[in-house]
């Protein structure tokens, strides 16, 4: 069973978000398995899943920190216009339709040069785009996103 969390804290700038993403999960949802950044609206909110619905204690933290909060278990607090960002940015990571993915199951495996095969045995991301490419220099930071339901990593 998974729940989804999601956070929102008006971010316009991308990179702020992520680092506010990589934060929380580092210190309050040590648990997530899939962090990600969405695109909601004219700013950015970030989702989680985690193996079980946070606490209230942590649903209370998160509020207490100034964030809209949505999860997939039904809660919704903080600021009523960072509310719907943070619902979302949930949906889109649940139906795994959009979102860039910070975290996620295999990525520590992930370093130096690797076959596509690879990749997609041993990682959550199940395409690699664009089409026959056969191996992959992760330079340690891959950051694969939700399209049509797949995570897909994209070389540029």
């Amino acid at each position: 069973m998974s729940a989804w969390l999601g956070t929102d804290a008006g971010h316009h700038n991308r990179w702020e978000a992520e680092k506010i993403a990589i934060e929380l999960h580092e210190t309050l949802l040590t648990t997530a398995r899939t962090v990600c950044v969405h695109d909601v609206n004219d700013h950015h909110a970030m989702s989680f899943m985690l193996p079980l619905a946070p606490s209230e204690a942590v649903l209370a933290t998160l509020v207490a920190q100034g964030f809209g909060v949505a999860s997939s278990s039904g809660f919704v607090g903080g600021p009523e216009m960072l509310r719907l960002g943070a619902a979302q940015a949930v949906s889109a990571h649940k139906q795994r339709r959009e979102g860039r993915a910070l975290r996620f199951p295999g990525q520590r495996s992930l370093r130096g040069r690797h076959g596509v095969s690879d990749i997609l045995a041993f990682s959550a991301i199940e395409q690699v785009l664009p089409h026959g490419i056969t191996a992959v220099d992760t330079r340690g930071n891959l950051q694969p996103f939700f399209r049509d339901g797949k995570l897909v990593l994209e070389i540029d």
